[in-house]
């Protein structure tokens, strides 16, 4: 772990060890460890210079270990200040480079991925979020994966996730018990009957966008926006899909009704207003179709519909689902 204060592998086992003994000798540390005397001395010189170790006139040499709370946070402190100077370089690399020739027309405003690239680019800027990711997720998708690991260790971080799924995205086999993973772990999910692109926004500060495609054919070209009023659009885009799509878990539906509905009627509510056809929520429940249509029968009959389209009229009268409800100090969150 020490190696992230520039240690070597070495240094740092000669250093834990020191910690744990006290006061030792060369010859001991070299046989407690099975160090090479090249290697070791290697190692306590570096360390020596590092501050960490004193080695002593003696012979044999006496190795004396440095307080890690007062050797270890300085070495720290010049590692960040490192670390500082490291970020300036990248600030103007990032100037240079999208000033640098084939992207000047693009400059400050957008940058088209490569297509070998994309994967990598993709998992960067979901790991270069601090605050929230912004997500329309529907098919074909971009990157060949059957599940979004950095999205999974970044709400295990405590990064906000909101998505909404295009309605075809949840009816692909296997989509539900991939949503339920990233449900579990934090995300803030709804559906919509169709999303207009492929988006994905973070920090409110840079995005990746691909026009959608049908039919199973690959997405359009993507590209990358930074800062400006091309981004501000897409952000206000996301957010009037947001209000007006449905939460896939029933707990975060606004419900008026919640005495007349049960949390599983909420639920089938809410994915039959979604356009999901019986099969999909069939899938998506884990019950039969037979079983889809008796309860969307029950909720029309308590309703008084004689059809699936006055039920979803009445569902909005009764005050049953109400998708603008949801989450409403959340919608206009600025990162």
């Amino acid at each position: 772990m020490l190696e992230a204060l520039g240690l070597s592998t070495a240094e740092s086992q000669v250093y834990h060890l020191l910690v744990g003994c006290g006061r030792s000798r060369v010859n001991r540390v070299r046989q407690l460890l099975g160090l090479s005397g090249e290697h070791l001395d290697e190692a306590l010189t570096g360390l020596a210079d590092k501050g960490l170790v004193t080695i002593t006139d003696d012979r044999p040499a006496q190795l004396i270990p440095a307080p890690p709370d007062i050797a270890g946070e300085t070495l720290l402190q010049l590692r960040m200040n490192e670390l500082k100077s490291v970020r300036g370089v990248l600030r103007q690399l990032t100037k240079e480079y999208r000033t640098a020739p084939g992207t000047a027309s693009l400059e400050e405003i957008a940058e088209i991925v490569p297509d070998e690239t994309l994967a990598q680019r993709y998992e960067q800027i979901q790991r270069r979020a601090r605050k929230e990711v912004l997500r329309f997720d529907t098919a074909p998708y971009l990157v060949d994966e059957d599940v979004n690991a950095a999205e999974l260790e970044q709400l295990t971080a405590g990064i906000r996730y909101r998505t909404v799924y295009d309605r075809a995205a949840i009816e692909e086999d296997g989509a539900q018990g991939e949503m339920r993973l990233y449900a579990d772990a934090g995300e803030q999910a709804r559906v919509l009957g169709r999303v207009p692109v492929k988006l994905v926004i973070v920090d409110r500060s840079a995005a990746l966008v691909a026009l959608r495609t049908d039919g199973g054919r690959p997405p359009g070209a993507v590209v990358q926006i930074h800062r400006g009023p091309l981004l501000d659009a897409l952000i206000a885009l996301f957010e009037l899909a947001w209000a007006s799509a449905l939460p896939l878990d029933p707990r975060l539906a606004d419900t008026r009704g919640r005495n007349e509905l049960s949390g599983a009627e909420i639920q089938l509510l809410i994915l039959l207003l979604s356009g999901l056809t019986d099969d999909a929520i069939a899938r998506q429940l884990d019950i039969g179709k037979r079983t889809v249509n008796r309860r969307i029968r029950g909720l029309m009959d308590l309703a008084g519909a004689s059809s699936r389209m006055q039920l979803g009229w009445q569902a909005s009268e009764r005050g049953w689902i109400t998708p603008s409800g949801v989450d409403r100090t959340q919608t206009n969150t600025s990162a």
